[in-house]
């Protein structure tokens, strides 16, 4: 397959259709022309500072239009784009920021000032750039464009660390182009076609969101913030959007398909395909999805980790899927190679479980400046004897079914995911540690009653006394939202193995959130709150909520908002806005709410938005922290 930067794509698709809409955003649209002319500014600015091929330059924006010029104007100087979720933890944003030692940074109109304080903390010696949007841009294209090789840095994304710094994803040209015309040509992607962008700009996720459409002649479409959160406002807003293309995690998916066995569910009329990836896709899910919309829309899942760039798997999702205990993750996409090696490193036999390893040229350049955990990682093929021929060792459990295709089964080590979001618990328990009266840590997972993580329990040995509260203040600042234990228990001693290692085996079990909780216990008194309970066990992972108990308390999170909102819909057939259940988060609110709603005949779908819109932007972003693919 022949190369091409992917600038220089979305450049001649600028050429072909400078008057069509290639982001469209709640704060307005940017059409390719304008896309072209400011990112073409851009890089001559960056140039004229003296930013050089391979520099690394950090983009911090949460307009999206900002970060598609950003982006741009960043490859057409050869340098690195390192792009930041402002909404993520302050702390980790500053340490990390710092980590890049930029030079030159890009910052969005609205963030100048809100991230002035960030930068002179973390990299003061930095040349500013701000991407306004306000300013008409100049019409002369950009002189001398840098031509870069296949092999050249473009990106870097930053995920956990088992020693508690986050290592850093360098990407390679080839790899985002390899992605995008494969994906462009499995959908027959054509111009025009409008394709949603959920993913944070932390994620690599983000880079088919934005690649795919503006490479085709197409326009990526972005929601209101909150929209993520309520499967049957997201479901009516692509549907109103006529939206071609959806890339989500399962987790937001779950939304649609729950909110697909309502009567009065979106048709979808012009959507031609969904994509998933970010975790397991649940049978169940695809079951609901196919009983309401048949197989018109393709469903693809998708497998693959960041050191590979984006996914390298994909299956094809069929009704018959739906009675399976796991959808496969599927076949290699050409470029591509899967092994599945037990302990040996030798092939396991077709049906046991080993550990995935990906052979392709499209694999990343490995960690910034990281080279122990390159090697670690990036390791040679243990099928041949060619030292050069490297393969990624993706530390997951998987197995080869009868067709060939490749099975997920989990985590190798300690690395999770909630919701879509990875959580290495090493990261977590380090953090722990660093707190004054903690002298050890152990973090575990909590499963919710269908056997899926919803949140983390932290057994801790104490030098001195401190308050659980006080630990997840301090735990805030560092780590997302949903990577917060929600329970922490004291113990008088860890146990430890007679290597002296903390003894996982020998901890006690985890104890849920609600156990940990001082709200007395109240008993539902009324149909809807009964009704309202059984919702929430079913979501939670708690044997007896009571009616006055807090859903963030009782172990929800927020990307069990969206599911629990639609599930309210389905039960009683109105809708409530999401700042209403901010406000009162209790199945005793929540019964309030409903029999008003029910009273009143509901809300519109414009009072929602409107509720939506009026929600604190913060809010609505810590909400969504890592929520997105």
């Amino acid at each position: 397959m022949a190369f091409d930067p992917i600038h220089a794509l979305v450049g001649q698709a600028a050429e072909k259709f400078p008057e069509h809409v290639a982001v469209q955003t709640p704060q307005g649209d940017l059409t390719y022309a304008d896309l072209a002319a400011r990112s073409d500014l851009l890089a001559t600015r960056l140039r004229a500072a003296g930013a050089t091929p391979g520099a690394l330059v950090p983009v911090l924006t949460t307009d999206r239009r900002e970060f598609a010029v950003a982006v741009l104007g960043i490859l057409k100087t050869g340098a690195v784009f390192v792009p930041f979720d402002l909404a993520g933890p302050g702390l980790r944003l500053r340490d990390t920021l710092s980590g890049t030692a930029a030079e030159f940074v890009v910052t969005g109109t609205g963030e100048a000032g809100r991230v002035a304080e960030l930068l002179d903390s973390a990299v003061p010696q930095a040349g500013r750039f701000v991407v306004d949007l306000a300013v008409p841009a100049a019409a002369e294209p950009l002189a001398d464009p840098h031509v870069p090789d296949a092999d050249d840095p473009a990106y870097i994304f930053f995920t956990s660390g088992s020693t508690g710094t986050p290592k850093a994803i360098a990407g390679r040209m080839r790899g985002i182009d390899h992605y995008i015309r494969w994906e462009s040509e499995l959908l027959g992607v054509e111009p025009g076609w409008r394709v949603s962008q959920f993913a944070s700009v932390a994620f690599d996720a983000v880079l088919r969101d934005l690649f795919l459409p503006l490479t085709t002649g197409g326009t990526a479409v972005v929601p209101p913030p909150g929209l993520l959160l309520d499967g049957a406002g997201l479901g009516r807003w692509i549907d109103a959007q006529k939206l071609d293309l959806v890339h989500c995690v399962p987790s937001v998916f779950r939304g649609l398909a729950t909110t697909a066995e309502s009567a009065d569910s979106p048709g979808f009329a012009s959507l031609r395909a969904v994509l998933t990836a970010g975790e397991p896709l649940a049978a169940a899910d695809a079951g609901r999805w196919f009983a309401r919309h048949g197989e018109r829309v393709t469903l693809v899942n998708l497998y693959g980790p960041s050191e590979t760039t984006m996914t390298k798997t994909f299956h094809v999702v069929t009704p018959a899927d739906a009675e399976r205990e796991l959808i496969p993750a599927g076949q290699a996409m050409p470029g591509a190679r899967i092994a599945v090696l037990d302990g040996r490193g030798k092939p396991s036999p077709q049906g046991t479980v080993g550990e995935i390893y990906i052979r392709t040229p499209f694999m990343s350049l490995g960690y910034y400046l990281r080279p122990d955990a390159t090697l670690a990682a990036f390791v040679p093929n243990p099928l041949g004897d060619d030292p050069d021929d490297i393969v990624y060792r993706t530390g997951d459990f998987g197995r080869i079914l009868a067709d060939g295709s490749l099975e997920f089964i989990g985590r190798k080590d300690h690395q999770i995911k909630i919701g879509g979001v990875r959580v290495e618990l090493g990261e977590v328990e380090h953090l722990v540690r660093a707190h004054p009266a903690v002298r050890e840590a152990a973090v575990v997972p909590v499963k919710d009653a269908a056997g899926e993580v919803a949140n983390l329990c932290a057994f801790v040995e104490l030098a001195e006394a401190v308050e659980p509260e006080a630990l997840a203040a301090y735990l805030g600042g560092r780590l997302p939202d949903i990577a917060v234990p929600r329970v922490f228990v004291p113990l008088d001693r860890m146990p430890r193995t007679i290597s002296g290692k903390v003894d996982r085996r020998a901890l006690p079990a985890p104890i849920l959130p609600q156990q940990a909780s001082a709200t007395r216990y109240v008993a539902p008194r009324t149909p809807t709150e009964t009704a309202l309970i059984r919702i929430w066990t079913e979501l939670l992972p708690v044997e007896e909520p009571g009616i006055r108990h807090d859903f963030f308390e009782s172990g929800g999170h927020s990307l069990l908002v969206m599911r629990l909102l639609s599930l309210i819909g389905a039960e009683f057939g109105v809708e409530i806005p999401l700042q209403d259940f901010l406000a009162g988060p209790t199945v005793e609110a929540l019964a309030e709410r409903v029999e008003t709603a029910i009273l009143t005949g509901g809300d519109s779908l414009d009072d929602l938005l409107d509720s939506l819109d009026d929600l604190d932007d913060a809010e609505a972003e810590r909400l969504l922290q890592g929520g997105s693919a």
